[in-house]
């Protein structure tokens, strides 16, 4: 059985890790987005571009 301090050690540093845990900033994402941004909702590789020539050049650095 553990000692009453090593239990009161164990309850403080748990809500103190609690503590810190809620005063972390927290980002809300939505849930539903409206219909009006679908076009947002699209990626720039959906619409070609005007000059657009079908090919593409990709260059991998290691």
């Amino acid at each position: 059985m553990l000692d009453g301090y090593i239990i009161e050690e164990l309850r403080r540093r748990e809500a103190e890790r609690q503590r810190q845990e809620r005063q972390r900033p927290q980002v809300e994402i939505p849930k539903v987005r409206d219909s009006d941004d679908e076009r947002d909702r699209r990626s720039e590789t959906e619409e070609p571009a005007p000059s657009d020539s079908g090919s593409s050049v990709v260059t991998f650095d290691l």
